[in-house]
């Protein structure tokens, strides 16, 4: 496996030393990214991939021990979620989309 770069410690904290089942078992454990991915992928509007990636960040701020990003994620969410939240993800990708 290359190694990019990395330095032992590195490639040891990051999953390099993992054994078949440990490997397997990463895999399960993060496999819900994936799902997010796929739904990010074939939803074509933008507003709704918005609400795909909040998902997903809520999942993985779940994943940690700390509390203060759970609560912020799951604020910043609910945000998203409001009528004026769409408003500005639609307004925010209107100006991108007037950029290009």
């Amino acid at each position: 496996m290359p190694d990019y770069g990395a330095t032992p410690q590195e490639l040891e904290q990051f999953g390099n030393g993992l054994n078949l089942w440990q490997s397997l078992m990463l895999l399960q454990r993060w496999a819900p990214l994936i799902g997010y991915g796929q739904r990010f992928m074939a939803e074509p509007d933008p507003y709704r991939r918005s609400l795909i990636v909040a998902d997903a960040v809520e999942w993985l701020a779940a994943q940690t021990q700390a509390r203060v990003d759970d609560e912020l994620v799951n604020k910043l969410a609910a945000v998203l979620k409001t009528p004026q939240g769409e408003a500005l993800v639609r307004w925010v990708m209107s100006q991108v989309e007037a950029v290009r």
